[in-house]
């Protein structure tokens, strides 16, 4: 009994759908009868018509199976099927009268048409003098009225033509006839004829004009606290491409969740979904952006206590706790103050960097306050600022074996009179005494790392200088093979988003030796809505987990390279 109403349901819920989709193809209910449709039963001599087939399927549904009908007329030298291209297009030949037959498989049917002797008398063009942009097509129609005063669309008989082709041309191709393509900006005179009469219109064709925008990225995910930058393409009548980014006006349709600039550089605050739109010239474009990584929930920094020597500089960092339990840095991210710069000042040269430069003393029981803020979240450190003299200056390591396209970090580390060491490193000027073998860097964090020159073999001085004191490093460039690449958590991670991963790249050369290039590899991820880096410049291998999916991360480093599959979730 059950299996009996189930069927009957169904049968009668395909029965159903198909009465109400008269487009769609069947293969159960049966082609019964057909019929034609003209717009006229008559037609001049030399004019054309095209004739349409509906078909009726079982009295359930009918539609329109024109492309499947084969015609023939009873009197082809009356009225004939010769458009190749249009196969339903019959043209009438001299006057009298024709019997025309449509058939589909076995089913078919047939129209009268009548071929009269009446001759054009006027013709009209529509539209008359458009005015269209270039690159874009319009589409002519010719109207002709006859001498028994019908009227018929003459489109596809007459002859178009164009006064100046390099501003507009028009098409005589069956299928097409009257399509008219906008070229270069001016005026051209359409003209339309058909047995000596013609109609004529201007049509004018003004610069392009902007059709679209599109936003890439497009719809991506992006870390709370992050930024990023969309582009808006503009796309033109002409079907040219132009970077229109810095034209546009951008928004953002929730300003709590992220923040767009002109230019299209977005500020990300919070989880949610925004719409990021770009408009110009009463055209737009939107997207959809994404923020992940939880919301901002508490700061930590570090160092917590800070101590410096007058004249010297600490790199200090701001790490972020997020409401979905994650924790990253986010010293590029705050806004950093202190209460009194007298006695020091932050500087954020880009990425998560911030340096804190030591200016003047501090009274003994009055550290200066220094401030981290985002949003109504703020963490606080009190920096102590000293004066001892500088007793001596040492750089670690004092000599470094290192391989030719390697790098090493060398620190500058300063002896005082009240017997406190401090690392100066990035307040330390930095030199080479022979940069064909080694080069070193002398700015920002980047300080103090060396680098051994492609191909060179030898050794040179690494100098270092500060407070009047001087302090060097010996450095032997060695040229070696890489035979393999290696990746801490090789094969394969899972990090949670919002979670901040670090990885390390490891070469092993063809002497047996191996070195940590993590600094000097090239880092990729091939899906930035998956995973990102915090900051490719100054944290190389360090990664951030932005939203569920897969991604690749790839090391790559003298012509080997090393990938890890990456989960986020």
């Amino acid at each position: 009994m059950f299996r009996l109403t189930y069927i009957g349901f169904a049968l009668l819920l395909l029965c159903s759908c198909s009465s109400e989709s008269p487009t769609r193809h069947n293969d159960f209910a049966t082609l019964t009868s057909i019929e034609i449709v003209a717009v006229s039963s008559s037609i001049a001599t030399q004019t054309s018509t095209k004739l349409s087939v509906i078909g009726n399927f079982s009295g359930q549904f009918t539609r329109d199976i024109t492309d499947q009908a084969v015609w023939s007329s009873n009197s082809p030298t009356v009225a004939a099927f010769i458009t190749a291209q249009s196969p339903s297009r019959v043209t009438g030949l001299v006057p009298g009268t024709a019997v025309l037959t449509a058939a589909v498989g076995n089913v078919s049917t047939t129209f009268s048409l009548t071929v009269t002797s009446a001759t054009v008398r006027a013709m009209t063009i529509t539209p008359a003098a458009p005015t269209v942009p270039k690159g874009l097509n319009t589409q002519f129609t010719a109207s002709g009225t006859f001498s028994d005063s019908s009227t018929q669309d003459l489109t596809f008989d007459a002859a178009w033509s164009s006064s100046d082709a390099a501003v507009a041309t028009i098409s005589n191709t069956a299928g097409s006839n009257g399509l008219a393509q906008a070229l270069a900006a001016g005026t051209a005179t359409i003209t339309a004829t058909f047995e000596g009469v013609s109609a004529t219109s201007p049509l004018t064709v003004t610069e392009v004009v902007l059709q679209s925008i599109s936003i890439t990225p497009a719809t991506p995910s992006i870390l709370s606290l992050s930024t990023g930058n969309f582009q808006a393409t503009g796309h033109f009548s002409d079907g040219s491409t132009a970077d229109i980014t810095a034209q546009a006006t951008w928004t953002s349709s929730k300003t709590d969740i992220a923040t767009i600039a002109p230019g299209g550089a977005a500020t990300t605050i919070a989880p949610g979904t925004s719409s990021i739109g770009a408009s110009l010239n009463g055209i737009s474009g939107t997207t959809d952006l994404k923020v992940t990584g939880g919301a901002l929930t508490g700061i930590s920094l570090s160092p917590a206590t800070p101590r410096l020597v007058k004249g010297t500089a600490l790199p200090m960092t701001a790490t972020g706790s997020f409401s979905n339990g994650s924790s990253r840095d986010i010293t590029g991210a705050v806004d950093w103050t202190v209460a009194n710069t007298t006695f020091a000042t932050v500087s954020t040269p880009g990425g998560n960097v911030a340096l804190l430069n030591a200016l003047a003393v501090t009274p003994a029981s009055s550290p200066v306050k220094i401030t981290a803020t985002s949003g109504s979240l703020t963490a606080n450190t009190n920096l102590t600022v000293v004066a001892p003299l500088l007793q001596s200056l040492t750089v670690s390591p004092s000599s470094t074996d290192l391989p030719a396209g390697a790098s090493g970090q060398l620190s500058a580390i300063a002896t005082y009179s009240d017997g406190t060491t401090q690392d100066v490193t990035v307040s330390t000027n930095w030199t080479s005494s022979d940069s064909s073998t080694a080069t070193v860097d002398n700015t920002g964090v980047a300080k103090g790392r060396v680098h051994g020159v492609v191909a060179a073999a030898g050794s040179t001085n690494i100098n270092a200088a500060f407070g009047g004191l001087n302090a060097r490093s010996t450095v032997t460039v060695r040229s070696r093979t890489v035979a393999s690449l290696t990746v801490s958590n090789f094969p394969a991670l899972t990090v949670a988003a919002g979670n901040q991963v670090p990885f390390t790249a490891t070469a092993t050369y063809t002497d047996g030796s191996s070195r940590d290039v993590t600094v000097d590899a090239t880092w990729t991820i091939d899906n930035p809505n998956v995973a990102v880096f915090a900051d490719s410049q100054n944290q190389p291998g360090q990664v951030i987990g932005v939203d569920n999916g897969s991604t690749t991360l790839r090391a790559s480093f003298g012509s080997k390279s090393q990938t890890v599959n990456l989960t986020v979730r």
